[in-house]
């Protein structure tokens, strides 16, 4: 395991680099989001639970034993993805998530997949016919902020300063030109173990 977690690490150092000069020059281009006969609800009811981040998960190194080994490792894979992984700077088509932290749930992997489909044909940057709804899920300028903010305790704890400047500069960004990564790990926030789910009411195209 540590000489895997030193591989990862070292493949982190060569993907950040890429990976920020990818995030400063993401193509602008815009990709209408045929696939919304019901665009999703955009906003966050004042008396909607909001999540609190990972607040409640240790430090690294401060579990010990093979549970702390692979939030470890998860984390440096997720860092590598936030960066600008090739996987991350992949926006198009279905991928399993790329997020796989404390608000995401396999078990609803294929509601997302359905949802991602109907929204926007799984391609991360579309845009609606109004232009007021981004990226494969739909979210509107005001929600993708709020899930931003939502994000940072989060990532400052598993990527430090580094990652809250990463979070910092989505919020200057359209949810389009988000990659991969930020989009799902957005998603799952949003979806908060179901609670969010309001935000993607389908009415007869419901998933």
């Amino acid at each position: 395991m540590e000489s895997l977690l030193r591989l990862v690490t070292k493949r982190i150092l060569t993907l950040s680099l890429a990976g920020a000069l990818a995030l400063s020059v993401t193509t602008t281009a815009s990709f209408s989001a045929n696939a919304n006969e019901a665009e999703p609800s955009s906003e966050i009811a004042e008396d909607e639970v909001i999540p609190e981040g990972d607040a409640g998960n240790e430090g690294i190194g401060e579990i010990g034993g093979d549970g702390d080994n692979e939030r470890q490792l998860r984390i440096a894979i997720e860092t590598a993805h936030a960066f600008g992984s090739e996987d991350s700077r992949d926006l198009k088509g279905f991928k399993p998530s790329l997020y796989r932290g404390k608000w995401f749930m396999p078990a609803k992997e294929e509601r997302r997949r359905c949802i991602a489909k109907r929204e926007a044909h799984h391609n991360y940057r579309a845009v609606s016919a109004g232009g007021l709804y981004r990226g494969t899920y739909q979210f509107s300028n005001a929600l993708a902020r709020g899930a931003s903010w939502m994000m940072q305790a989060e990532v400052k704890k598993e990527m430090g300063d580094a990652g809250v400047d990463l979070v910092q500069e989505l919020r200057t960004k359209p949810m389009n030109q988000w990659n991969r990564y930020w989009q799902d790990r957005a998603f799952w926030t949003i979806w908060a173990n179901g609670r969010g789910s309001h935000h993607w009411r389908g009415g007869s195209r419901s998933c």
